[in-house]
């Protein structure tokens, strides 16, 4: 297979030289050979499929004898469940223990227990497991500990009556694993390696020696006659790769001694060229003037000489920058150095500026100047262009001094132009205008587009509409208004006027006129209407601005079917103000008043004054007629606290009359008229209150104000009462703590639910009174239970966001506990998630307050609220209570079992203690026995009851329960 390629006789024919031994001299290193790399890639990617094909097959052998280790077991055990399965139904120990002995007789299990059902251990049996240098690689490979669990179950009984746990000795399943192992990988070692070496042979006589031989005749070619000297090829490699590279090179080399002669021809042509391009650039009314690469001057021709003066030759040889203006030298030498530098495959266009010559006297004058680069064989040439500019340059001075007076023209007057040409499809805006703008002013060729996005959004379809019409034809000038918008976002009035140009048929050909800003005028324009729809004194809108208000209103209720209120307002005794402390007074008075009632209504609504006393309310857009009562309630609320004028305190009540739309009338002067007649009604009541001009609106009303009236009764009359509700601990199903529940006993409608009054005591406030009464009652009956010698049970008592945001809430608990003598560790606050979201940041402090004293906390409803679990770590919480709803559709409904396992499954996590509330079924109990829930809660176990009942149903000695 070694190839003898020699070189052959040229066409001259002429023998080799002394030289013909070199070929035996070329030398390669072995690392270096092709032979070499070829051998070790080859052997290295064969190392690397067999260390992939051993790798595949040992993890098809783990994982083939895990599942057959697996199946022996299970069938090992299934043989020992029945009889391990009764000895656990008889307790039988002995059966138990030979059970265990049998199962032994499989050599790897190492260690066997019996539990019976109530997992108590019956029989266990261990033995120590097998060691070996390789354990540690076994315990790798098999990283959890195979261990099988078998519950026992009496088939003629379907009970399960224990279970049956077996662990399994990894390191005796894994031994035949490391033999097998062992075998694959060393026979690829052995066979990749022998592969290397046959490789390594074969191809140093089949590539490497031809090669080196071609190489030594390559070197004896000459380079100045490249075709005299070429190779020859043996027969035997005529059709092989050899063979065909040898042709190749002898064909390269031929092409070579052509283009050798070619180059010799094209540079005779290239010197003629020259000398006819030399007498062209003499008769260029254009300077030009050529560079070396050091920026030096080669040649000028007639109209560079006269330009700088110089006579013929005088200029070669001196530095360019002599030729141009001080100033000017670093820009014009970076462009001469960058032109030269450019590859010749760059694209980029000639460099071109306009900068300051000189001439060979020293006067300055304006040139333009452009540099490209022109290549001489390997040799670079920079060549510039120069002109004589002052004319163009003074011309253009004379342009920009119109320009900044037509400029200074714009501004003082804020107007610009526009031009459309509507048969040319072009259309202009005079650049001033375009930069009073803010814009750039290259934008002004663009004004379609720039109009359309300047243009207010609400201007848009009318103004387009009008400039459409009077382009259809509608005689007179054009005269529009609208906004447009400046680049930093305000909005600017324009007043455009223009006319078009048309033909004989009347169709538009040129459409220009004038745009002018009239935003000063508009502003003016904007406050006089202020002043008049607004009352001076308060700032309110006034009686013509409400009314308009109102009528929109009304259009608006009726497309979407809503409420409209309206509330007319009248101060109670404020002539009383007026005649004691001055009219001055009265109306510091009455703009206090403006304020607050403005701050005391929703955003939505419309505060006025009607003149005198008297203030008019619209609140539009109300769901439900309701809705108005408690917009007056606020408003008696807020005007409750004292007005401070001229340093004193001024008591204000008002006397309110409500009238609906639709309900009561359908146009705004019978609304207003309704809404008198019941302010009067409100008035003659005794003021301080609001009166409904339908009466059963009225009648609702006072009906709410009646309950709240009752809950203050209530308390004071103590008519409220607790009932507590157990809660069950799961691994126990005994009690392990209880919640208290208020309850309302009216002494003329009954026993009130805490849903129709707790939402009053809310909105009132007294909802801090009702929680301080629950929390001490709940307290003094924890010290009854344990006067009663009753086992110590923790109480939960609800609490509201009010109580809380109260800077003094945990002192006040604290104090309470002091008080009655209990341990704050068996008291426990509930916060709903929702009501505590959204206070957290006033609330966070007080928690941590009353957990630093050890009072629990609980988070109630959890899920139902924001669902946002950050605060689950931020804040002392002790307690999650899934809330009812989820346990309600656990059964049932796969997403919300879903919830309510992630729910109870998150808690155990943070370790809170979770607490599913609202059990009615065995299937909801069952549900939270699979999920571990800790504490159950709900009618299931009991309804809430009365203390006595919870004593003697649930509660137990305390001398018992340490007995258990």
């Amino acid at each position: 297979m070694s190839a003898s390629i020699q070189p052959s006789r040229g066409p001259g024919g002429d023998p080799p030289g002394p030289q013909d031994s070199h070929p035996a001299a070329v030398r390669v290193p072995l690392r270096k050979r092709l032979s070499y790399k070829q051998a070790r890639n080859t052997a290295l990617l064969t190392l690397v499929l067999g260390f992939v094909l051993s790798t595949a097959q040992i993890t098809i052998d783990l994982l083939d004898m895990e599942r057959k280790t697996d199946q022996l077991v299970q069938q090992v055990l299934s043989t020992l469940q029945e009889p391990a399965a009764e000895a656990a139904y008889a307790f039988d120990q002995a059966l138990a223990e030979r059970v265990l002995t049998g199962l032994f007789e499989y050599r790897p299990v190492y260690k066997a227990v019996i539990f019976e059902d109530f997992g108590n251990q019956l029989a266990a049996k261990e033995r120590p497991q097998a060691e070996g240098n390789l354990k540690w690689l076994a315990e790798t490979l098999l990283p959890q500990e195979k261990t099988f669990s078998i519950p026992l179950i009496i088939e003629r009984h379907n009970q399960n009556v224990g279970e049956m746990r077996v662990s399994i000795d990894r390191f005796l399943i894994a031994q035949e694993f490391f033999r097998r192992s062992g075998v694959v990988l060393g026979t690829g070692v052995i066979w990749t390696v022998a592969l290397a070496l046959i490789l390594v042979v074969m191809f140093y006589v089949s590539i490497t020696k031809p090669f080196l031989r071609m190489a030594g005749a390559i070197a004896e070619v000459d380079a100045a006659k490249p075709a005299d000297r070429l190779l020859a090829v043996p027969s035997k490699h005529a059709d092989d790769e050899l063979g065909l590279l040898a042709k190749a090179t002898n064909g390269l080399l031929q092409e070579f001694d052509r283009s050798l002669v070619e180059r010799q021809r094209v540079e005779g042509a290239l010197r003629e060229r020259e000398t006819r391009l030399s007498g062209i650039m003499d008769n260029v009314a254009d300077g030009i003037i050529t560079l070396d690469e050091d920026l030096r001057i080669e040649t000028m021709n007639t109209a560079a000489l006269d330009l700088f003066g110089y006579g013929p030759g005088e200029a070669t040889g001196q530095p360019f920058v002599t030729l141009i203006e001080e100033r000017d030298w670093t820009r014009v030498a970076m462009a001469l150095m960058a032109c030269l530098r450019r590859a010749d495959d760059d694209r980029r266009r000639d460099s071109r500026a306009e900068i300051q010559g000189r001439r060979r006297t020293g006067d300055v004058f304006a040139m333009a100047f452009g540099v490209s680069q022109m290549r001489l064989g390997d040799r670079r040439t920079a060549i510039c262009v120069v002109q004589d500019i002052t004319q163009r340059k003074r011309a253009e001075q004379a342009l920009r001094e119109s320009e900044e007076r037509l400029k200074l023209a714009v501004r003082a007057t804020r107007s610009g132009v526009f031009d459309n040409n509507l048969a040319k499809g072009t259309h202009w805006w005079s650049p001033e205008f375009v930069e009073m703008l803010g814009y750039d002013a290259a934008d002004a060729g663009n004004a379609d587009q720039l109009f359309a996005a300047l243009l207010h959004p609400d201007d848009k379809d009318n103004v387009l509409a009008q400039m459409d019409r009077y382009l259809a034809g509608d005689p007179g000038d054009y005269l529009a208004l609208y906004r447009l918008r400046q680049r930093d976002g305000a909005w600017v009035w324009i007043e455009a006027r223009g006319q078009a140009l048309r033909d004989d048929g009347g169709r538009p050909l040129r459409f220009t006129g004038t745009m002018t800003d009239v935003s000063d005028r508009k502003r003016f324009e904007e406050q006089l209407m202020y002043v008049s729809t607004h009352d001076p004194l308060t700032g309110l809108p006034n009686r013509t601005l409400v009314q308009d208000r109102l009528h929109h209103a009304i259009a608006h209720a009726e497309r979407k079917g809503t409420c409209v209120a309206v509330l007319l307002l009248d101060l109670d005794r404020f002539k009383l103000v007026n005649d004691s402390l001055g009219h001055q007074a009265g109306d510091k008075l009455l703009r206090a008043m403006a304020q607050r009632l403005t701050s005391s209504v929703r955003a939505a609504d419309t505060v006025g004054r009607l003149g005198a006393d008297e203030f008019l309310i619209v609140a539009e857009d109300l769901p439900d007629p309701q809705m108005a009562a408690r917009i007056a309630e606020t408003i008696l609320v807020g005007l409750s606290s004292p007005f401070v004028v001229d340093g004193q305190q001024l008591f204000i009540t008002t006397s309110i009359g409500i009238s609906l739309f639709p309900g009561d009338a359908g146009d705004i002067n019978a609304l207003v008229r309704d809404a008198d007649t019941a302010m009067h009604n409100a008035k003659a009541a005794g003021g301080n209150g609001y009166r409904f001009f339908t009466p059963e609106m009225n009648e609702a009303a006072v009906a709410r104000l009646s309950l709240e009236h009752s809950l203050r009764d209530g308390l004071e009359q103590n008519q409220f009462f607790l009932h507590y509700q157990p809660k069950i601990d799961l691994e126990t199903m005994q009690p392990v703590g209880v919640e208290a529940l208020i309850r309302w006993q009216h002494p003329e409608i009954g026993l009130v639910s805490p849903a129709r009054f707790i939402p009053v005591a809310e909105e009132t406030g007294m909802i801090v009174q009702i929680g301080e009464w629950v929390m001490r009652t709940a307290l003094a009956q924890i010290r009854e239970w344990e006067a009663k010698g009753f086992a110590p049970l923790p109480v939960a008592v609800n609490v509201s966001v009010r109580q809380i945001t109260n800077p003094k809430f945990g002192e006040r608990v604290v104090q309470l506990c002091a008080e009655s003598g209990v341990s704050p560790e068996l008291l426990e606050l509930e916060i709903t998630e929702t009501a505590m979201m959204s206070n957290l940041a006033y609330i966070a402090d007080t928690l941590n307050e009353v957990r630093g004293a050890g009072i629990r906390i609980a988070i109630d409803d959890f899920g139902t609220g924001y669902s946002s679990l950050s605060y689950l770590r931020r804040l002392p919480i002790t307690t999650l209570k899934v809330d009812r709803s989820f346990v309600a559709e656990a059964t049932t409904n796969a997403d919300t079992a879903a919830i309510a396992a992630t729910i109870i499954a998150m808690g155990r996590q943070l370790g809170l203690k979770v607490v599913a509330e609202g059990i009615e079924t065995a299937e909801q109990l069952e549900f939270l026995r699979h999920h571990r829930c800790d504490e159950l809660q709900g009618y299931y176990f009991s309804r809430p009851l009365p203390a006595a009942e919870l004593e003697a149903r649930f509660l137990r000695r305390a001398a018992l329960a340490v007995a258990s």
